[in-house]
Parts: C-alpha cells; sequence; structure tokens
C-alpha cells in the first residue's frame, strides 16, 4: 500500500511540474503580434524571437521606455525600419559619436 501511495504522490508532483513549465513559456513568448505600428519615439530596444526554439511564433519583440515589451511582425517594412534604426543608433552610440541620455537606456 505504501508503494502505491508514493506512486501517486509522484505522478501528481510530476503532473503539476509539467503544467508549471508550460505556464512559464508561455509568459517569455509573444504568443500572437499585432500589426499596429509602434511609434519610434517610444522604443528604447528589441530582440528576437524565433519560433521553434521554445516559443510557437517567430517576432521582433520591442522594448518601450516603461519596459513594455510589444510583439510585432519580423517581416514587416515598419518593423524592418524601425529595428535598422535602432540598430544605427546602438552602433553610434558603441562608437562614442552619439552620447545622449537616449544611449544609457537602449536595451537589446
Amino acid at each position: 500500500m505504501t508503494t502505491g501511495v508514493l506512486l501517486c504522490v509522484c505522478v501528481f508532483f510530476l503532473h503539476c511540474c509539467s503544467h508549471v513549465t508550460r505556464g512559464e513559456l508561455a509568459l517569455d513568448c509573444c504568443l500572437k503580434v499585432s500589426h499596429t505600428k509602434i511609434p519610434p519615439h517610444i522604443v528604447r530596444g528589441y530582440q528576437r524571437q524565433v519560433g521553434g526554439n521554445g516559443c510557437d511564433i517567430s517576432a521582433v519583440v520591442f522594448i518601450t521606455k516603461k519596459r513594455r515589451h510589444l510583439c510585432a511582425p519580423p517581416r514587416s517594412p515598419w518593423v524592418e525600419t524601425l529595428t535598422a534604426n535602432l540598430d544605427k543608433e546602438w552602433k553610434r552610440c558603441q562608437d562614442g559619436k552619439f552620447k545622449r541620455k537616449k544611449c544609457k537606456t537602449l536595451r537589446f
């Protein structure tokens, strides 16, 4: 009888852990993207989410001044323009040619 109880406890524990793991993935990944253009003046950085590497979809995750994460489609022209501008800004900050308060707040 003790072996049966122990087995039930182990199965219950494994079942609970698998739900927690799935829940954590959903918090770290974009589940959908918005096609609404994001105003450039609120964006301070971005990161790329690759579908199949732990997330279901590919997306560009823009990080705003208020540290919100906004998910956008990776191949949209406005997304490519915004990421290119952020890359240029970051390069200028790294080269030391562009010293403004904004350089301290850029996030990648």
